[in-house]
């Protein structure tokens, strides 16, 4: 973008100065021999269009030349320190190898991409301020250069270097940039580059806090893969205390549960964090002096094991003073807000014995941040994170937390992670580790409790104000709103045996399963299912066995019971056909006398023997029309239990290997329906506590004519017999 030259006036004067060469800005002097008016857009507060600028001389004298940049120049204070930044106001950005707008490009990066500022420069001809920076790209590192007015950056270092610039070069502003300015679609110029269903979250805290800025951080990733992802390999947990219609089985022994979908997609949606306690889970965890101070450290931890009444084990410092020199410190920089919090969050009262020191073979050492501390049991957690710790050396609490310090500084903020959410969430395509890997903590929830714990102690501080940059993901295909809290859930959450097919039976009604976490998962249609059963099947998909689960539906969510004992409670035993009279097809299925024994007499798990028999319908999509007890079409013939006129039935087909077989015949069709296909299955009716469970045999499905061509092919009746007469008769008809 190009402006019109300014008058710079020197008494009686003028003199039109031109644009026509770059300018280094960290030399000391900055010569200008011409000049015109600078495009500065100071601060993080600059909008994509910037704002008009005069050079204005501080008194008569001063013409062609201006003062010193800073006390310090920008590349001292980058080797100091890594200073970290974000490109923003846009999708993609070229960042160039030279520090002008036609330079080629050395790389594109999406928004929300890490910079560490290297050095700047600033081009006379475009009246433009360009800063050089390296970021990650793929296995390697890049340096280019980027418009100021495309970086948001909250390091006070850089911003006060820039404030100076600005004053030692006599660079004023004539506008009032501001990204409070509304775009088009009035909303402020960082969150227009939201999608808008982040508007209204964003635009309120924009409201409240007009200096915090907002970047969002393209991912490029599919919402629903991400989640699908998250969902694996116990890498979303929730604790105990969170409610039954969130977890999805336990993850060790008792602690920590999986999460259910529903909940992760609560915690990962980034527009349920609009808020100011959960904001701070977005925000870059660099070190600023002037707010990160000792004080506001010693005020959180007031009320928690770590508050400054007593030393910090095997030291002579408090926890306050501790953490904060640690992120202080020269070289290492990360807030020391962050670092309590995560303590804190990490150990809540403190009686851990990972921080006790006392832990028989590990006394005298610590592991505050918990770092290598997993596990499938409470032993085995703290056994690994003070075997850690050991290894390590850290044999105080100063070691121990500034051990944990370097591990999150090093291989986390400085890796790409370098967000609350993103240590959570790996889901930056440009962080050093493979997306979903890497990942602290496996709580979904931490990041949003610590958000919080950070707010607070802004808020000690009183510097809630600050200039903070907040960098937010954003996925494709997301919801078109926030993802809301679940209040309950219809999962059935099954561990399955080896040997049954993926197929989950739930009220009789078939379910396509999801596998994970070593468990099988369906959505069940409603809250009144009290049974889930799988069958497995030989080579030639010939149900050979089942496995029982009882289910009760309670505080929202379905508690599932196992049930070994009535594994194989139904057996299938083929198909008949009544070749006398009226033509005639059964199944035949079967219940093991003994456990109908007990059922009958004691019970089992307090579930006893109500009835059973074998249902029939002519319909076989049995997702749309179930072939349940009382389905609409559904016939039910009783082999045990009570008849319609209240006599009490106890039919045994046959006995065979101390299996008692039942039937029911379906007779009387019509020619017309010899060549349907008709669905039958067994059930079974248990009572417990004058509750009703009905579990259900697996669904096979046979034709009149088709059971007779089989028959007719086993050569089971010799040729010309009554029998085989019969069977030809019977296809006849149906042609």
């Amino acid at each position: 973008m190009k402006k019109k030259a300014k008058n710079l006036k020197n008494g009686n004067k003028s003199k039109q100065f031109k644009v026509n060469k770059i300018v280094r800005l960290c030399s000391g002097l900055l010569v200008m021999t011409v000049m015109s008016c600078a495009l500065w857009q100071g601060g993080i507060f600059s909008q994509a269009a910037p704002a008009e600028v005069s050079l204005q001389p501080g008194n008569a004298a001063r013409t062609a030349s201006v003062a010193q940049v800073t006390d310090k120049e920008l590349a001292e204070l980058a080797a100091e320190r890594d200073m970290m930044a974000l490109i923003y106001l846009c999708k993609e950005y070229e960042v160039k190898a030279n520090p002008e707008e036609n330079a080629s490009a050395v790389a594109v990066v999406s928004s929300g991409q890490t910079v560490f500022i290297l050095d700047a420069l600033y081009n006379q001809t475009e009246g433009k301020l360009w800063i050089q920076v390296s970021f990650d790209k793929g296995e390697g590192s890049c340096t280019g250069y980027v418009e100021r007015s495309y970086l948001a950056c909250s390091d006070e270092r850089f911003l006060q270097w820039e404030t100076e610039f600005a004053r030692s070069n006599h660079l004023q502003s004539t506008t009032d940039v501001s990204l409070l300015a509304e775009s088009d679609n009035g909303v402020s110029a960082d969150i227009a580059q939201f999608p808008e269903s982040y508007h209204t979250g964003l635009s309120a805290l924009k409201k409240a806090h007009p200096q915090w800025v907002f970047v969002p951080m393209e991912t490029g990733l599919d919402w629903n893969t991400v989640i699908t992802e998250e969902l694996k390999g116990g890498r979303s947990l929730v604790y105990k205390s969170f409610p039954n219609y969130t977890k999805e089985g336990a993850y060790d022994d008792g602690n920590w549960f999986y999460a259910s979908r529903e909940i992760l997609e609560y915690y990962m949606d980034p527009r349920n964090a609009m808020t100011d306690n959960r904001i701070f889970q977005f925000e870059l965890l660099t070190y600023n002096e002037t707010y990160h101070t000792e004080a506001a450290v010693e005020s959180f931890l007031s009320n928690t094991f770590m508050k400054s009444d007593t030393n910090a084990p095997g030291t002579v410092m408090t926890y306050a003073h501790i953490f904060w020199a640690i992120g202080a410190e020269e070289g290492r920089e990360v807030s020391p807000f962050h670092l309590a919090s995560r303590v804190y969050q990490e150990q809540g009262q403190g009686t851990s014995p990972l921080i006790s020191g006392t832990y028989p073979g590990y006394e005298g050492y610590y592991n505050h941040f918990n770092v290598g501390a997993s596990g499938k049991t409470t032993e085995e957690v703290i056994v690994n994170g003070l075997k850690y710790a050991k290894e390590k050396n850290w044999y105080n609490a100063y070691f121990s937390i500034l051990g944990g310090a370097d591990t999150i500084a090093a291989n986390y903020i400085k890796k790409g992670q370098d967000t609350l959410y993103l240590q959570k969430y790996n889901v930056n395509p440009n962080a050093s580790n493979a997306l979903y890997t890497h990942q602290y903590m496996q709580n979904i929830s931490a990041p949003t409790t610590e958000a919080s714990s950070i707010k607070k102690l802004y808020e000690s501080a009183k510097s809630l104000e600050n200039s903070f940059v907040f960098k937010i993901p954003v996925y494709k295909n997301m919801p078109e709103t926030a993802c809301p809290y679940p209040e309950n859930s219809t999962n059935v959450i099954l561990q399955v045996p080896s040997g049954y097919d993926s197929t989950v039976w739930v009220g009789g009604i078939p379910y396509e399963a999801e596998n994970r976490n070593s468990r099988q998962i369906v959505k069940a249609i409603d809250d009144k299912a009290t049974d889930a059963v799988v069958y497995s099947y030989n080579s030639e998909g010939i149900p050979t066995g089942m496995y029982v689960w009882t289910l009760n539906y309670e505080n929202s969510a379905y508690t599932v019971t196992a049930q070994p004992d009535l594994r194989d409670l139904l057996s299938y035993h083929g198909f008949s056909i009544r070749i006398s009279g009226d033509p005639g097809i059964r199944l035949k299925t079967g219940i093991s006398k003994d456990l109908k024994n007990t059922l009958i007499n004691s019970g089992v798990n307090g579930y006893k023997l109500k009835e059973y028999g074998t249902l029939v319908t002519d319909k076989t999509d049995l997702t749309a029309n179930p072939l349940v007890k009382g389905g609409e079409g559904v016939m039910t013939g009783v082999s045990y239990g009570t008849d319609s006129s209240g006599n009490k039935l106890d039919m045994v087909f046959e006995t065979v290997d101390g299996r008692q077989r039942f039937t029911s015949v379906l007779v009387g069709l019509p020619i017309t329906a010899y060549k349907t296909e008709y669905s039958f299955r067994g059930y079974v009716v248990l009572e417990k506590s004058g509750k009703e469970t009905v579990i259900y045999g697996p669904v096979r499905a046979r034709s009149m004519t088709g059971l007779a061509k089989q028959v007719l092919d086993s050569g089971a009746y010799e040729n010309g017999s009554a029998e085989d007469s019969f069977l030809r008769k019977l296809l006849e008809d149906a042609q």
